[in-house]
Formats: structure tokens, sequence, C-alpha cells
């Protein structure tokens, strides 16, 4: 009943705990050995867990060589190929945003990293299968590839007006990874580098070879039809000609009196012409048409040789999952069209060069020109330090340890009165 009186005092008549600093260091005096024996195993298994988890972070800077698609060379007048090398010119370097968020979509799915490290035959690799399962779990690649523009926000607001004009393409990546060892670091940032450019020219590839044979075909059709109207017209300017050649043999003076042959007659004025002069016009106008079916077969001649090339190409594509291997793939795939047609002929000749040309252009840009600038770093400390590790197990012991002496301390000093 004392007891039961007691806990129904007034909270203030019953008066609080009260602790002295010299009570406090007493404790903590008396339970010294397990203070610090316990501070010094926390923090020899913060530096511990520390080296057994330890990572090094290596970064590189990858750049982009030129306009990415590259322009692909065209079979067209020459007035047309002016204006084609004036739009390449004015072809800003990097990738268009748009196309980047496409390519990055692409290489970030698991089925093209796959297919990727199965071509070069690394799928087995216990790095790379990290690497694959981190792209797994983030479902991007965000985490690795930060894309570089050539102004940033401040930039823009600074230049003002001017920076209407620069384009802000992705001029490169900033690409990092951290692994176990410095030595994985660092490869798998040369990896990342390669695999990012070989997936955007596959992809690159892939969207232009799989159109190409319709669009072919299609012009193909197109030039056969040109050439069909053309020779109708040519038939019908011999005709004309023929029946203007009798009327000029028939009437040896017309030609002397060509204002009185009538060409139209409306109600204010006649307009004359002589059978003469309509036979020279009939003629320059066959030879016209004539030129037009012979422009139009060669163009189709090329166009020809172009779609056996590019299906070549495509069939290289469907069996093959590297953009860089592909390629490379393509001079042997230009070698093995023409090896059975006549090079001294003008128009394959200038095929073969505009293939040529194209290939070599490509291999500038996506495999000499696009290249590490800086990097991949060789890192030579962590990316934790054992100094911090050290810190944080010694605060994290001490903590522990004390509240463990005070809370000893409280259970000895009160078991009794509980027990009572």
């Amino acid at each position: 009943m004392d007891k039961l009186a007691e806990m129904k005092q007034a909270p203030e008549q019953q008066g609080a705990p009260e602790f002295s600093l010299t009570e406090i260091l007493i404790v903590l005096w008396k339970g010294r050995k397990l203070i610090v024996g316990g501070t010094v195993a926390v923090m020899i298994l913060c530096v511990l867990f520390t080296l057994y988890m330890a990572t090094y972070k290596s970064e590189g800077f990858y750049q982009f060589g030129g306009a990415i698609p590259v322009p692909k060379e065209q079979v067209i007048a020459e007035k047309d190929k002016e204006k084609d090398k004036e739009k390449e010119k004015e072809a800003p370097p990097g990738i268009a945003l748009g196309d980047y968020k496409r390519y990055v979509a692409a290489l970030s799915s698991s089925g093209r990293f796959d297919d990727y490290m199965q071509q070069v035959k690394l799928n087995n690799d216990p790095t790379v299968q990290e690497l694959r399962r981190t792209l797994i779990a983030r479902d991007n690649f965000s985490k690795f590839l930060e894309p570089i523009y050539p102004m940033t926000k401040l930039d823009a607001k600074e230049l003002m007006d001017t920076a209407k004009d620069i384009s802000n393409n992705v001029i490169g990546l900033r690409i990092s990874y951290q692994a176990t060892t410095p030595q994985d670091a660092q490869r798998m940032v040369t990896l990342l580098g390669r695999y990012t450019m070989d997936s955007v020219i596959y992809l690159v590839y892939s969207d232009f070879l799989r159109s190409k044979h319709l669009d072919l075909t299609s012009k193909i059709t197109k030039l056969d039809n040109e050439i069909i109207s053309n020779k109708e017209r040519l038939e019908s300017f011999a005709r004309k000609g023929e029946t203007l050649r009798k009327i000029v043999a028939r009437y040896p003076d017309a030609a002397a009196q060509g204002g009185r042959q009538v060409v139209s007659v409306t109600e204010d004025n006649a307009r004359y012409l002589s059978p003469a002069t309509q036979l020279m016009s009939t003629e320059v106008d066959a030879l016209m048409a004539n030129e037009a079916i012979l422009k139009a077969q060669r163009e189709q001649k090329q166009n020809i040789i172009l779609r056996e090339y590019y299906d070549g190409a495509k069939a290289a594509l469907d069996s093959n999952k590297s953009g860089e291997a592909l390629l490379l793939a393509l001079e042997a795939i230009k070698e093995n069209v023409f090896k059975k047609r006549d090079l001294n002929d003008e128009s394959v000749k200038e095929v073969f060069n505009m293939i040529t040309v194209d290939n070599q252009k490509a291999t500038a840009v996506y495999l000499e020109k696009s290249r590490f600038i800086a990097g991949p770093t060789l890192p030579e400390n962590r990316t934790s330090r054992l100094s911090n590790s050290l810190l944080a197990g010694f605060l994290a012991g001490l903590a522990f340890f004390s509240l463990l002496v005070f809370g000893r301390s409280w259970w000895q000093a009160n078991r009794l009165k509980m027990a009572d």
C-alpha cells in the first residue's frame, strides 16, 4: 500500500532522478575496459569492412568525332551535289538530343548488352556479369554515362542571341565505373566506351539498311516509268518530224515565207512559224527526250548496283550483332559486288567511289575520331577512405559501449528495487 501511495503522488512531489557529471565520469571510468575494447573492436571491423568492400572509380572522357549519323553520299546531279556538300558542311558535330536518347534507350537493354558481349566473347567475364546485374537493376545507363554538351545553361544565358545559332548536340560522354580493383574499373570504362560507340554504329546502320532496299526498288521502278514515258515522247517527236519533213519537201518555198506560216490564230492576232523551224524544234525536243532516257538508264543502272550492295550489307547486319564488325565488313561486301563489273565504265566507277567514300568517312568518324580524349584513368585511391572508416568506427563504438555501460550500471542499481 505504501508503494501504491508513492506512485500516486504528484510528479513534482516524486522528484526527477538527478545525475551529476561526477557520477557519469565514475560510471564511464568503471566501464573503461569495455568501452575501450569495444570501440577498438568496432574500429577494426569498420576497417576490415572498408577493405573488403573497397571500390575504385575510373573515369574517361569520350568524344564523338563528327556529325552522327554520318551523312551519306548520293548519286545525284552536279547541281544537287553542290547543295548536298553545303548541307554536309553545315552539319553540326555530335548527336542530336533526340537521337542520343533513342540510342541510350537501346544500349541500356539487357538484350543488346548480351548480344554485344557474346559477339566479343566477354559474356562469362565476372566483372561484365556484375555490370550486367547493375544494368538490369537500374534499367538505364545514367549511372555510367553523362552526356557532355557544347554549352551549359549558364553559357547559353551569357551568350544570349549568339547561343541560338549554336547547336547543342551531345558532343561527348563522361564515363565512370566503380570496381573492386583499379584495373577492373579502368577496363570497364574502356569497355563501356566501346560498347556505346558500337551500339550507335549498329543502330545507325540498322535504321538505314532496313529501308534502303525498298527505297532503291521504288526508285528503280520510278526511273523505269520515266524511261517508258520519254520513249513514247521520242516516238511522238519522230512521227512529227517525219510529217514536217514531208511538208518541207512538198513546199520548198515555205522556208522563205516563215512570216506566212500559221501557228495559232485568235480574235486579236495570229502567230506564224515555218515548217522548217518547227522541224528543228521537234528535233531538239527529240534530242532532249533521248538525253533524259540515257540519264534515267544510267541512274537506274547505278541504283541496281546500290541495291545489290545494300542487300549484302543488310544480310551482314542480320547475321552480326556488332556495329564495328559490320562497318569493317562493308569493304568486303563492296569488293564482292564490283568484282564482276567493269570499273572502266564511268557510271559503275562513280558508284564504287561513292561507296568507298561513305565507308572511309564512317570509319574515320566512328572508329578513329570518336575516342577517349582523357582516360580511362587507373585509380590510385579507394572511393572510401580508411580515415573516414576509423572515425566512423570510433564514434559508433564509443557511443554504443558508453550507453551499454550506463545501461548495465542502471540495471545493477535498480534490479533489487524492481524485484521488491
